[in-house]
C-alpha cells in the first residue's frame, strides 16, 4: 500500500469514501440526497480542478490499484476560494444550501477521511493523517486541523490518539463539532 495523491480518474472510488465521512454535508454541498446523485456529484467535484473536493486536494491510499482510503486536505486560508465554485454551482442550480465555513488561516485543514471497510483496522487513516501532517510540515505549515462529529467517539479517540485537542465546538450543516488542532512541528512523522 502507498498513499499518493488522487487524480480525476480515482472519482469513482473516491465519491463513495467521501460520502461516508461527511454524511448529511454531502447533502449540502450536491443539493441532493438521492444517493445515486449525490455519489455522482461528488465525483464530479472530485474530477473539477480548484475546489475543495479537488483531487488535487485529495490523497489516497493505493492498495494495488484499489483506493483503500482518501483523505481531504487543504489550506485553511484557501477555504472560502475553494467553496467559491461549490456555492456558484449550487445557486445556478436552485440550492438554497448554505455552505459552512469549517476552517480559516493559516492552517493544513483536515475536510475528511474515510476508509474502505473491507481496509479497515490496518492503520490506514492514521497513515493518511500522517501523511498530510507531514505535507504541512514541508510546507511549512505550522498547525494542522480538523472537525470531528461530537456523535463520533471513535474517530475522536484515534485524532487524540495522535496529538489533536479541542479548541472549540463549531456547527457544520445543523451537526455539532470539535474543531482540534495539532501543533505539527513539536512532532516528528514518518510515513
Amino acid at each position: 500500500m502507498n498513499i499518493r495523491q488522487a487524480t480525476k480518474q480515482d472519482s469513482k472510488q473516491i465519491a463513495p469514501l467521501m460520502y461516508q465521512a461527511i454524511h448529511e454535508i454531502a447533502y449540502t454541498l450536491t443539493a441532493s440526497t438521492d444517493t445515486s446523485e449525490v455519489l455522482e456529484r461528488l465525483a464530479m467535484w472530485v474530477e473539477k480542478p480548484n475546489n475543495r473536493l479537488s483531487h488535487e486536494n485529495i490523497w489516497v491510499a493505493d492498495f494495488e490499484g484499489e483506493v483503500a482510503g482518501m483523505i481531504i486536505s487543504y489550506r485553511g486560508d484557501k477555504a472560502e476560494e475553494l467553496d467559491r465554485p461549490i456555492r456558484e454551482w449550487l445557486t445556478a442550480h436552485g440550492s438554497e444550501e448554505e455552505v459552512d465555513i469549517e476552517t480559516e488561516g493559516y492552517v493544513q485543514y483536515i475536510d475528511s477521511l474515510a476508509v474502505a471497510e473491507a481496509f479497515g483496522g490496518r492503520g490506514i487513516g492514521t497513515k493518511l493523517i500522517e501523511h498530510v501532517c507531514l505535507v504541512a510540515k514541508e510546507r511549512g505549515v505550522p498547525v494542522v486541523t480538523l472537525n470531528v462529529d461530537q456523535e463520533n467517539p471513535a474517530a475522536h479517540r484515534l485524532y487524540t490518539r495522535l496529538g489533536f485537542h479541542k479548541e472549540k465546538e463549531i456547527n457544520i450543516s445543523g451537526a455539532r463539532f470539535d474543531y482540534m488542532i495539532k501543533e505539527i512541528n513539536s512532532t516528528p512523522f514518518s510515513v
